[in-house]
């Protein structure tokens, strides 16, 4: 693929989450603001592509919308990475600082001003990160609404997870849901070269439920890559790379 369209690619492929309707999910959502407004910790889970950043993002929006602080981040290690990537968002002077600085200024900032963190993508937490979350989760006033593939993938964070009551598992999309959101991600990324009603059904049929392996095929369907001479798609070979190489 020619950089030029690998960089169009990443640009509409991380634009997709927030352009896109939220489909199927309101369930979901409403529990965990439920969750957030009793501010008792949740973990969502869910196989790769099943709509878990965008579900985080969504909730933000609506925390927002409704004045409710919080504050979006991705797991990352080492911890030091992680404290100051929270500390960057929090906009709190940490040039400089050590790891034990920082999560003393941290701890203050949640103290002070209680938000919710909106923790995505954990994989495999050490225990040095669950003694920093459980202080925070500790507070008054915080909450934490996390998601992981599997609960077992939180490592240490599991002690904050431990009830299995506190957790909200996303499924597949149901036909309905997934055959809508066909639709939306056909109108927004490749309205310069209109799609078939077959290819919509190919997708749908293809991507089984799988939210973020539907706006990849429709993504991809753009690039001059997967068109063949007479301009049809090669859809074995789009279906594969969307299985093979689509985002979390």
């Amino acid at each position: 693929m020619p950089a030029h369209t690998a960089e169009q690619f990443a640009r509409n492929r991380s634009s997709a989450l927030s352009e896109l309707p939220l489909l199927g999910r309101e369930r979901e959502l409403a529990r965990l603001l439920d969750f957030v407004a009793a501010r008792t910790p949740v973990l969502v889970h869910g196989s790769r592509g099943l709509g878990k950043t965008r579900l985080l993002l969504e909730l933000n929006r609506r925390l927002s919308a409704a004045a409710i602080d919080a504050v979006y981040i991705r797991f990352s290690q080492p911890l030091h990475a992680f404290l100051l990537d929270i500390a960057g968002r929090l906009s709190l002077d940490h040039s400089g600082s050590s790891s034990v600085a920082l999560r003393g200024v941290l701890w203050k900032a949640f103290e002070s001003k209680p938000q919710v963190i909106l923790l995505d993508d954990i994989a495999e937490a050490t225990p040095p990160f669950y003694r920093f979350l459980e202080r925070i989760v500790a507070a008054k006033g915080n909450a934490i609404v996390a998601s992981v593939v599997h609960p077992h993938a939180a490592g240490a964070l599991q002690r904050i997870f431990w009830n299995r009551q506190m957790t909200v598992p996303l499924r597949a999309l149901n036909r309905r849901d997934a055959g809508a959101l066909v639709e939306c991600a056909i109108a927004a990324f490749s309205s310069d070269r209109p799609l078939s009603s077959e290819f919509a059904l190919r997708v749908t049929q293809a991507a089984r439920g799988n939210p973020g392996r539907i706006v990849d095929m429709c993504i991809r369907a753009a690039d001059p890559a997967y068109r063949a001479g007479d301009d049809h798609i090669r859809f074995g070979a789009l279906a594969m790379d969307s299985l093979t190489g689509w985002l979390p």
